[in-house]
């Protein structure tokens, strides 16, 4: 599995569809037995193809034969192309977004915002215990999305993690958090409470209610600064570790 740095990046196919805000996480292709049906063809075509050969009377053997292999060739020519479509296809997954892209002429990208994500199932047949791959399905509370069903994903329990992680990060608040969710919700009871001075309290209840309403909005408009220049520094800092990062270096789980 490839988790891509600040130093480094998606293929050019990928990018492209990737907003200017979004931060890459994790690029896969799908698990090369995605594969298997095709070469299932392609040697069953070539046993066929050689039983026929032999099968046929030598009087109409060399029309006959060389049709047969044409087959064959055939054949062979679009499981080339299957592997083609199979190179050029990603399953990524941003800070905001996971994505499947494929096709060679006509270029198809399914997306599904993590915010929709409700529910993630993780399915791995006997097959795909065996071969090392694995399926998502993704639920999002009643709405159909493009991207749904994933399945032929490699490294599938480092990846069924990775995004449960990003999906349902839990965790602590910090306190930055907890005081603001504090300020906002006391603005609506002292917003509550201004308006009551105003019809049954006096002057100097209306002013005292009305400067404390205007305190909590002032600690209220720093908090938010203040989470906006410590979003500011981290995002700095991660600029920073990844310029360490030697070229061409790709982390590796």
């Amino acid at each position: 599995m490839r988790l891509v740095t600040p130093g480094d990046s998606a293929p050019t196919s990928i990018t492209r569809y990737l907003l200017p805000q979004e931060q890459q996480v994790i690029v896969v292709r799908r698990h090369p037995a995605i594969l298997m049906t095709p070469v299932l063809f392609v040697l069953g075509g070539l046993i066929l193809a050689g039983v026929l050969s032999n099968s046929v009377s030598s009087a109409e053997s060399g029309l006959v034969v060389s049709g047969i292999w044409w087959l064959w060739l055939i054949l062979l020519a679009w499981f080339v192309w299957k592997v083609a479509e199979w190179s050029v296809a990603y399953f990524v997954i941003t800070n905001q977004r996971m994505l499947l892209s494929g096709g060679l002429i006509t270029r198809d990208v399914a997306m599904m915002p993590l915010s929709k994500v409700t529910d993630m199932k993780y399915e791995r047949s006997p097959v795909g215990r065996l071969l090392g791959y694995g399926m998502f399905i993704a639920e999002s509370a009643g709405q159909d999305q493009a991207l749904r069903t994933v399945n032929f994903l490699p490294y599938p329990d480092q990846l069924y993690t990775e995004v449960c992680q990003m999906i349902f990060p839990g965790g602590k608040p910090s306190p930055l958090e907890d005081r603001l969710r504090d300020m906002i919700d006391a603005i609506p009871k002292m917003r509550t409470e201004l308006a009551a001075a105003v019809t049954t309290g006096t002057e100097h209840d209306l002013e005292e209610r009305r400067l404390k309403l205007e305190g909590v909005q002032a600690q209220l408009d720093q908090l938010v600064a203040e989470s906006g220049e410590w979003h500011r520094q981290a995002a700095e800092i991660h600029r920073q570790l990844g310029e360490r990062v030697a070229p061409g270096e790709t982390p590796e789980l």
